[in-house]
């Protein structure tokens, strides 16, 4: 049987914060999902799953629904399954989002709103599912409690966990609030393994024989705390139950910080040279520099944040911590000779103590305003 998993694909996400590309970004998540549903069916997958957090939020656009449920229901596989995730949790409401999503899908695709057993014989996969979806957006208890003493059909060849929540050491969730679970949790409940949700980053790193907790990572990277490309996940297990996994590339955009240091031209040169490449068309950077540069070099600052804002699809370009060389020249140009600000500045600058000289320069300049 082979599986693509995807998950935390957030569509809806409004990215208010990039009113420049907020449209793009937007649109980039449902993009990212067409191409799961693309790569799922070159590689013919028979089971697409979204371990969650498909939307972002439970008031979603009816349109927004109908074009998710248009696109999943291109995988020509047997069954695309969606668990209900934090952002997207089950409610009661008849007008609700999952009464809305199912109103749209077809037989094709199976929403496991319970905490329960869904088998896929009735799909011809030869599998039983044991969901655990999220009924909160917060939740310091997980949902997988039940399934450790259920008992399970044995005539069944795979028993395959869903859940959506943070994993102990892996997962940023300090106050316990998103699901939390244990990898010792997980693998009691006597499971092969377990298809998951959440945590955006993929898990495992790196990999190996005895995996059984397997998170996709999301397919389209949302913001500055997302350092990989967006990824998706192909699980090809035998009838032996060896399993053989595939991390694939799905994003379109990448959010990038860098902080350089700036002791001369050639440092903010570097970054234009490597930020004008075509390749980071589609990237959004948080550029923040320090140090100290030459007048006529401070200037070219801007220059090169315009070019730079021209080659990139959203720039936050940060020149807080860069500061002008006080060097005599600019005294001279700056105060009078024989001035009180001139003559403590060139003292200053005889003593090499240019942190005193920046803090007397810009509190003089300052005081001249």
């Amino acid at each position: 049987m082979r599986i693509f998993l995807t998950s935390d694909v957030h569509l809806g996400m409004k990215f208010a914060g990039y009113p420049s590309v907020q449209e793009k970004l937007i649109e980039a998540r449902f993009e990212a999902l067409k191409r799961c549903v693309d790569i799922a069916n070159t590689d013919e997958c028979d089971l697409f799953v979204v371990g969650g957090d498909l939307f972002d939020r439970i008031t979603v656009a009816k349109r927004d629904v109908q074009r998710a449920v248009t696109i999943l229901g291109e995988f020509q596989g047997r069954l695309v399954v969606v668990l209900p995730g934090n952002h997207d949790f089950v409610t009661q409401r008849p007008d609700g989002l999952w009464a809305t999503f199912k109103g749209f899908a077809g037989n094709h695709i199976l929403v496991l709103e319970s905490t329960d057993v869904y088998p896929l014989k009735l799909y011809d996969l030869d599998a039983n599912l044991y969901s655990a979806p999220c009924h909160a957006k917060h939740s310091s208890e997980n949902s997988i409690g039940w399934i450790k003493d259920y008992e399970k059909d044995y005539g069944v060849t795979f028993h395959i966990g869903i859940a959506h929540g943070s994993l102990e050491g892996l997962s940023p969730d300090f106050n316990k609030d998103y699901y939390p679970m244990t990898e010792s949790e997980l693998l009691s409940c006597g499971l092969d393994f377990w298809l998951m949700g959440h945590t955006h980053i993929s898990y495992p790193m790196k990999p190996g024989s005895k995996d059984k907790i397997f998170y996709p990572g999301t397919p389209e990277p949302d913001g500055f705390d997302c350092h990989h490309e967006g990824k998706g996940l192909i699980i090809e297990i035998s009838p032996e139950k060896k399993i053989k996994l595939q991390s694939v590339s799905i994003g379109t955009y990448c959010f990038e910080h860098e902080e350089i240091e700036l002791s001369n031209w050639s440092d903010a040169e570097e970054i234009l040279k490597k930020y004008s490449d075509p390749s980071h068309g589609n990237t959004l950077l948080k550029l923040r520099m320090k140090g100290r540069l030459s007048e006529d070099d401070y200037k070219k600052l801007h220059l090169m944040r315009s070019d730079l804002e021209k080659k990139l699809s959203y720039l936050d370009f940060d020149l807080t911590d860069v500061t002008i060389k006080i060097t005599p020249d600019v005294i001279d140009k700056k105060f009078a000779e024989q001035s009180f600000p001139h003559r403590l500045l060139k003292q200053l600058t005889e003593t090499q103590d240019f942190e005193a000289l920046q803090i007397a320069y810009e509190f003089i300049r300052e005081t001249q305003r």
